[in-house]
């Protein structure tokens, strides 16, 4: 039995589509704050009600090598979840239920690198934080996103046991019995 039969009023397979459409947008919008940060050290650019790039100066070698990194894990799951797209749209279940769970386990990592990183960041900002808009903004952005981001690990994992009990259940019920494709040779 699959943790969720429906997500609010749609079935899991459609339920998973639109997640995929909305990581897709989500993570773009975090792409682009990343990217915003990135210019701001590479040009005179300033972020409007933000820290200036001189304050957090001493540390501008762990701060950049972050955003190089959130940024890179933001463009692969982008790229993924598109494909991911694609796939769900194009082909029977049985065909893309091992990249699917591929690509959970690979947006728990993304997740997981997301967290640990904004973290290390908010954690210097310490109590500065709440002081410019535009990083209480960030802040909540991606806090709002971690809990979505835990909700669809729980739907795609709905999904993915969903799909191994319509395998099965197909599987009981067909004529032949189910061949390994390597027993096949002998």
């Amino acid at each position: 039995m699959a943790l969720l039969r429906r997500f609010f009023c749609w079935n899991l397979t459609t339920a998973v589509f639109s997640n995929f459409i909305t990581i897709v947008i989500l993570s773009f919008g975090a792409l682009l704050m990343r990217l915003l940060d990135l210019a701001a050290y590479a040009t005179d650019f300033e972020i409007s009600q933000g820290f200036q790039t001189q304050w957090r100066s001493h540390q501008w070698q762990a701060f950049l090598a972050s955003d190089i990194i959130v940024t890179f894990t933001h463009v692969v799951i982008i790229l993924y979840a598109l494909y991911m797209l694609y796939m769900v749209t194009q082909k029977h279940f049985v065909l893309y239920m091992e990249t699917l769970r591929a690509f959970t386990y690979t947006f728990i990592m993304y997740s997981f690198i997301e967290f640990c990183f904004s973290v290390f960041e908010f954690s210097f900002y310490g109590l500065n934080t709440f002081r410019r808009s535009y990083v209480v903004f960030l802040w909540l952005y991606w806090l709002a996103r971690m809990l979505g981001n835990i909700g669809m690990v729980v739907l795609f994992f709905s999904r993915l046991q969903e799909m191994e009990e319509e395998m099965a259940y197909e599987l009981r019920f067909s004529d032949r019995k189910y061949v390994h494709s390597y027993s096949a040779l002998s």
